[in-house]
């Protein structure tokens, strides 16, 4: 029962992730910016983006995702966008018919990238949220790649596959949830550590986020259309864009479609990588590296008549993509709070949306008769910028999206000791003990470990912190004993030692924390204590209070 229902799960988040959030964004990228291309113009494309990131923006906002109760009501937004995309395929002749029918699909993206992104928060560990959301962002690059190619063959093709997947998307969907085999809470059911400002940390990233986009809205546009170029163009960087156009025309696919094969293609591999360095080794680093490759990746531009150069700046576009992507699907779920999940990621998303469309409207007035004489000078000043903006997350967000050894810190813990000056301890909590009883399993793994053993030392490391202080040298913090750590804190007639197998920040923080709140409830019964440990009683309490122990 257990293995069907697993099963199920996998085969709901490939649809959600893969086929319904992945196919529905990139809709605004190849098919319909090829549809454009061939009936009207690019900069249409605004129609797509800018209400995407607009419902995004109002979802998350109004919390209307969240307060919807019957989540199986979402599987009919693929089923709908499908059969307007259909409904669209046909609709050439008409410009206006097609330009609302695209502002709708937009409005429903939002609902589709919001519901797919919020399954992964609400059933994946934030430990392996990275990694997995890289595998199906994974396989969607690949159905991008895919469906770049069949554009290439026949548009109207592409338009009725994707119509036709999500509509099924959203028929097996709707089978599998009504089937009782898989439940949609869209609740957080992982502790997450947040000893950081979400607040702070959501502002710099939603702001991060718009720049990219609008970056990527700019790169799209400039390479999604020939016909406000011309050999007669005085410009560097423009005559780098010539070059590479005669390059992809030369494989005969057309520019969009050989942008999207050849980044659709690589992030088939590159996404998966990228998801599992982002659970090693936090989100932060990896965000950092992204946005630093982003004016890498406009000063690679300039050399653009090299082929050899048009591969590695396609391979750092690509790292740049599909990072984003990622972070997108795992730093807002990361950040989201309790059942306000559709929340955080409707925000999120809503700055890929409408960075999108401001990245358009820019790409076309850079590329009007009176900005071309400055373009050279614009994109040096875009260089500096954005390399200014990348160093915004990693120097701003020291304390947040930690690695997985770090959201793990649970795991690591053993014991905690509480100890008067005079060697007495005053509270203690076995972590071990706990978990024993949650999982028996780990009682057998450790049956021969006795935290007990410590106490009868903690006496004698009191006494000699409490020498080193009267001789005003350093307080010790960390005593580092074979494959245990003894993190100490000190309070005014106290000290708190807290016993873990790893020396992690996060530990040290709620230690920390915990001495401060002891230190403020009891100082004047610390202060005037006369041996009475139930006194104390509150501690454990507090203890397990800020250490998450249910």
């Amino acid at each position: 029962m257990e293995t069907s229902r697993n099963i199920s799960q996998t085969i709901l988040s490939f649809l959600l992730v893969s086929i319904g959030m992945m196919t529905t964004i990139t809709f605004g990228f190849v098919p319909l910016l090829n549809y454009f291309e061939k009936y009207m113009t690019v900069l249409y494309a605004l129609f797509f983006w800018a209400p995407m990131g607009l419902s995004c923006l109002i979802f998350g906002k109004l919390k209307l995702i969240d307060r919807v109760k019957k989540k199986e009501f979402f599987c009919f937004s693929y089923i709908i966008w499908g059969i307007l995309v259909l409904i669209l395929n046909f609709s050439s002749s008409n410009m206006i018919l097609s330009i609302i029918l695209v502002i709708i699909l937009g409005s429903l993206t939002a609902i589709n990238v919001i519901s797919g992104a919020n399954y992964i928060s609400a059933n994946v560990p934030i430990n392996r949220r990275g990694f997995t959301a890289g595998i199906f962002l994974g396989i969607g690059w690949g159905l991008v790649a895919l469906t770049a190619y069949i554009s290439f063959i026949d548009l109207h093709i592409n338009f009725i596959i994707l119509a036709v997947s999500n509509i099924m998307v959203g028929f097996i969907s709707f089978l599998l949830i009504n089937s009782g085999k898989v439940e949609i809470m869209w609740k957080q059911m992982f502790s997450i550590p947040r000893d950081y400002n979400v607040r702070k940390n959501m502002m710099i990233f939603w702001l991060s986020s718009l720049v990219f986009s609008t970056f990527l809205g700019i790169i799209v546009f400039l390479l999604g259309t020939t016909m406000r170029f011309d050999e007669s163009l005085e410009s560097f960087y423009l005559e780098n864009f010539i070059y590479y156009f005669e390059t992809a025309e030369s494989y005969n696919l057309g520019l969009v479609n050989f942008d999207f094969i050849a980044v659709g293609a690589m992030n088939l591999i590159l996404s998966p990588i990228l998801g599992r360095l982002m659970d090693k080794f936090g989100r932060k680093p990896i965000y950092f590296l992204s946005n630093l490759l982003i004016p890498g990746c406009l000063i690679l531009l300039a050399f653009w008549r090299s082929f050899e150069v048009i591969v590695i700046t396609l391979v750092i576009y690509s790292m740049i993509c599909a990072s984003y992507v990622i972070i997108e699907c795992t730093v807002w779920s990361d950040l989201a709070q309790e059942d306000n999940i559709g929340q955080f990621n409707g925000l999120g998303w809503s700055s890929m949306g409408l960075g999108g469309a401001l990245g358009f409207l820019m790409g076309y007035i850079i590329t009007t008769p009176a900005f071309l004489a400055q373009i050279d000078l614009l994109v040096v000043m875009t260089i500096i910028g954005l390399s200014e903006i990348s160093m915004i997350p990693f120097i701003s967000m020291r304390d947040s999206l930690p690695p997985a050894e770090e959201m793990e810190w649970q795991k690591e813990i053993l014991h905690i000791y509480v100890i008067a000056e005079g060697g007495i301890v005053m509270s203690d909590f076995s972590f071990l003990k706990w978990r024993e009883k949650k999982d028996p399993l780990i009682q057998r793994k450790t049956e021969e470990f006795d935290p007990n053993l410590f106490s009868g030392g903690i006496s004698g490391v009191s006494t000699m912190l409490r020498e080193m202080i009267d001789s005003q040298q350093s307080k010790l913090k960390v005593i580092d004993h074979e494959d245990k750590k003894l993190i100490f804190e000190y309070g005014k007639g106290f000290t708190s030692v807290l016993i873990s197998s790893k020396d992690l920040k996060i530990l040290r923080n709620k230690l920390k924390t915990l001495t401060e709140e002891i230190q403020n409830v009891f100082s004047e019964q610390i202060e005037h204590w006369d041996g009475d440990l139930d006194k104390f009683l509150p501690v454990k309490t507090m203890i397990k209070n800020r250490f998450e122990i249910n």
